[in-house]
């Protein structure tokens, strides 16, 4: 049996954990429960949800690999941490880009003191996107609330940390299939300065990004493991409760993979793992603004389907942002397309539903209420952003295939 290594679990285990956090500090807010016992509610989900983790959840320790692997493989993590902290200590902002001190730091901020949750949590709130899902804000604001540390280091230490885990998590789950193109992979992430800008500004791309790659990661255990089923579909709730964008990666990545999350009664376990993101989702959208791009659609915006202007500009914008942003990517696809041709074989279906998560996004563009141009400068790197970690992903396990000097064979 395909067994996940017990290190990369935890992490996907602490980050559902953070999900839940958000959740509960959430609706503690909205019924005026005392914070003791919401943090009583989360150290009981803590405790018995990582017992269940053991239980249902088949790992593999570190010594199912060679001494000489494990060496190599602890020397190119520690590497590649010591690269991506240092340049990240150039790079970082002390409040993170405008987006996170005018709305992600701001929602936390009103989440923070329940008085003022009101202020956020209304349909006629006065905060910019106060639509926006509250996985981030919640978290920032639940901590600050514990430690008592009322400043800018809380946001930061989680930008910090989810900028750090999308390379070490594809890493881990790539390292012992094949080392050198775990590796080539993880520094390529950790050496991307506009990934790192994109993770140290304290927005909510890269923890959506990371979510939606420990979706693709688990489906490929669900298939041996039903328990993964239900961890997947937490892990698609949670993309949904981080950002707007992750509702539409979501129900994509679902309808790809319907048969595999329902098939032999296994639609129990997904239901199991996604209700509850599911059911805060549609409180939060119930007391909040409709967002923007669906509130402000009109006739006039029907009409923009038919405007040839507006698909030549957007797949400029896309062309632009490949040829300098993401060429890692578009060379990598080039590679996956040569390397799918030379092996006779159709492309995975995570390529599938990534390109398929691209066209989503264009047709938003297409259909949006906003200023075309200034909406695609303003936004379109950071939609990208949040596939791009998957992408890498399921290139990068294609490849895997390959063998070098460094394969596990060759190191026994």
């Amino acid at each position: 049996m395909i067994v996940m290594p017990k290190s990369l679990l935890q992490i996907i285990w602490v980050s559902l954990l953070l999900g839940f956090i958000s959740m509960v500090y959430f609706l503690s807010v909205l019924v005026h429960l005392p914070f003791l016992i919401t943090v009583l509610l989360i150290i009981a989900f803590g405790y018995f949800s990582y017992r269940w983790f053991n239980k249902n959840i088949i790992t593999e320790d570190a010594t199912a690999i060679s001494r000489r692997q494990a060496i190599w493989s602890y020397i190119i993590l520690a590497v590649g941490v010591c690269i991506l902290t240092n340049k990240g200590y150039y790079i970082e902002t002390k409040y993170g880009g405008w987006d996170a001190w005018g709305m992600w730091n701001y929602h936390a901020r009103l989440l923070q003191y329940p008085g003022y949750a009101r202020f956020l949590l209304s349909k006629t709130s006065f905060a910019a996107h106060a639509d926006y899902p509250l996985y981030l804000p919640a978290n920032i604001a639940f901590f600050r609330r514990l430690t008592g540390i009322d400043n800018a280091i809380i946001p930061f230490v989680f930008s910090y940390i989810f900028t750090l885990l999308v390379p070490v998590t594809i890493y881990l789950a790539l390292y012992r299939k094949n080392l050198p193109i775990a590796a080539l992979a993880f520094f390529l992430i950790v050496i991307d300065d506009l990934y790192l800008e994109h993770g140290l500004s304290q927005y909510a791309d890269v923890p959506l990004a990371f979510l939606f790659l420990c979706a693709f990661i688990c489906m490929g255990y669900a298939k041996k493991q039903v328990a993964m089923v239900a961890v997947t579909g937490a892990l698609l709730g949670c993309c949904m409760w981080t950002k707007n964008e992750g509702e539409m990666l979501s129900v994509i990545f679902i309808l790809f993979n319907i048969k595999a999350l329902v098939e032999n009664k296994r639609w129990k376990y997904f239901i199991a793992g996604i209700a509850l993101p599911l059911l805060v989702l549609v409180v939060f959208k119930s007391m909040t603004p409709t967002t923007d791009l669906i509130g402000a659609q009109s006739a006039k915006t029907h009409g923009y389907i038919s405007d040839v202007s507006r698909y030549q500009l957007i797949w400029q914008f896309l062309g632009d942002n490949f040829n300098h942003n993401f060429l890692t990517i578009k060379i990598g696809l080039i590679m996956y397309a040569v390397f799918c041709f030379a092996q006779k074989k159709w492309p995975g279906k995570g390529i599938v539903i990534l390109l398929c998560a691209i066209v989503g996004y264009f047709f938003v563009y297409v259909m949006t209420p906003l200023p075309l141009e200034w909406h695609l400068m303003t936004s379109i790197d950071r939609l990208l952003m949040q596939l791009m970690p998957s992408f890498v992903f399921v290139m990068a396990l294609r490849f895997s295939n390959l063998q070098f000097s460094f394969s596990d064979q060759e190191l026994q």
